[in-house]
């Protein structure tokens, strides 16, 4: 990407808003903390507590999502399960009340993400105003990421979308879908530049009216190719005490769009064929429930003995349960460009992965990796089945051929360089400069 010397430009101040904590959203935001041509502000609803930035803590209580936006969940209250008995007029009067406190219920929370929403603005004016960034740099458009378009618009903004902003929706109820279709549309067109990791995303966006010249596709963080290379895999299963003769490694969380369910039917057959297999699950991402019910089936199918729950896991300790893997799987039905797939790429391990769009720009179906549909455990049991047997050597293509195409796309530290490069351009435009000597912000 041409554009001046950042040496020539001096020191870009930046202020970062990300919602939540984020192992991706930490990596992306070290890589300008530790560059001293950049001045840091971190305003998140987390404390990321970045040495050498200033962090500044939103009011949102860590782990709550105030809607795309501030509309809170419609789901049906809990009623522990069971539902309410027909008995002619007493049922009317129950159901009545349910909706009735269902409405309260959303109404309240509603109050509350608006009086939320109110206070965390002006603690961001505040910041804007005392921190007088050249640039504002968008973690996603989810919450608080959009409450810049309460700041002047003089200062330039660049949006990173992922995590599905613009290619599919985290909640399917109307009201949000809506919501966040029209903080998305506004937003695309403010932001003075855009990132997406997709081909897939960069046509949504400009579905949403983005202008072409504004998107720029930058697979950042990639993969950190030091830290995520192939390595020893006796050591590695030795260090995370694992004795098993092949290893299934499933890092993404479980159910929901993640399809976790079915990568637990389809064991039962690859366990008859090759006993000897575990399936390796990490991550704290799950629903309410749904490792409860996972363990479940598996002592249903007479499997449990072959499953290792490990829950979050550091990304620092990534590289040993990569380097321990036989196969990597991941078929969740609707994706960005899942990180974790190019580290296990990185680190020499074949995937396996749900045949959705996004996937298909990096796999090749038998070629170098699996494509399956999501929701099909009997193919996937047969991928894996091929991988296991490994006729023609297929591992070792799949392998070399993966290695190649992380190197070619995902480079954390070139592509590292690449953003600084854009976030450097889009901050010392001219025509911002000029209007920097003129604004009152």
């Amino acid at each position: 990407m041409e554009g001046n010397s950042p040496s020539q430009m001096g020191k870009t101040r930046v202020m970062f808003l990300a919602w939540g904590y984020s192992i991706h959203a930490k990596r992306r935001i070290q890589l300008f903390v530790d560059d001293p041509l950049f001045d840091v502000t971190v305003v998140s609803t987390h404390n990321y507590d970045f040495k050498g930035a200033r962090n500044i803590r939103l009011g949102t209580a860590q782990g709550s999502n105030p809607a795309c936006g501030m509309v809170p969940d419609t789901k049906e209250p809990d009623t522990g399960g069971d539902s309410i008995p027909s008995y002619g007029a007493t049922t009317k009067a129950l159901k009545l009340l349910v909706r009735k406190n269902r409405l309260l219920f959303l109404l309240a929370h509603l109050f509350r993400d608006i009086r939320t929403a109110i206070r965390d603005v002006g603690i961001l004016r505040t910041a804007f105003r005392t921190c007088h960034p050249d640039t504002i740099f968008l973690q996603t458009l989810l919450y608080p990421s959009y409450l810049s378009y309460f700041l002047p618009r003089c200062c330039p903004v660049i949006i990173t979308f992922w995590n599905g902003d613009v290619t599919w929706w985290a909640k399917f109820n109307g009201i949000e879908r809506l919501l966040k279709r029209q903080i998305v549309t506004y937003g695309v067109r403010r932001a003075r530049a855009i990132t997406v990791n997709s081909e897939t995303a960069s046509n949504a966006c400009l579905g949403y009216g983005a202008e072409k010249g504004k998107i720029h596709i930058i697979r950042y963080p990639g993969a950190d190719l030091e830290r995520f290379r192939p390595a020893g895999k006796d050591e590695a299963r030795k260090r995370l005490g694992i004795d098993f003769g092949k290893v299934v490694f499933c890092p993404r969380g479980l159910g929901g769009y993640l399809n976790s369910d079915i990568i637990v039917e389809a064991s039962a057959e690859i366990i008859r064929k090759y006993p000897d297999t575990l399936f390796l699950f990490v991550s704290g991402v799950a629903g309410e429930g749904d490792l409860e019910r996972h363990r479940a089936r598996t002592r249903e199918l007479g499997v449990e003995g072959h499953f290792r729950w490990e829950g979050h896991v550091s990304w620092e300790e990534m590289p040993s349960y990569y380097n321990a893997a036989d196969v990597f799987i991941s078929i969740s039905s609707h994706d960005s460009l899942p990180n974790c797939m190019i580290e296990a790429m990185a680190c020499g391990v074949p995937v396996i992965m749900g045949d959705i769009p996004q996937i298909r720009e990096w796999i090749t179906d038998g070629e170098n990796g699996f494509l399956v549909p999501p929701r099909d455990h009997r193919a996937l049991a047969g991928k894996m089945t091929e991988l296991f047997s490994n006729e023609n050597r297929i591992r070792d293509s799949f392998i070399a051929r993966s290695l190649a195409l992380v190197k070619e796309r995902a480079d954390g530290r070139r592509n590292a360089e690449i953003i600084k490069q854009l976030v450097h351009n889009t901050a010392w435009a001219s025509a911002y400069r000029e209007n920097m000597k003129a604004r009152n912000c």
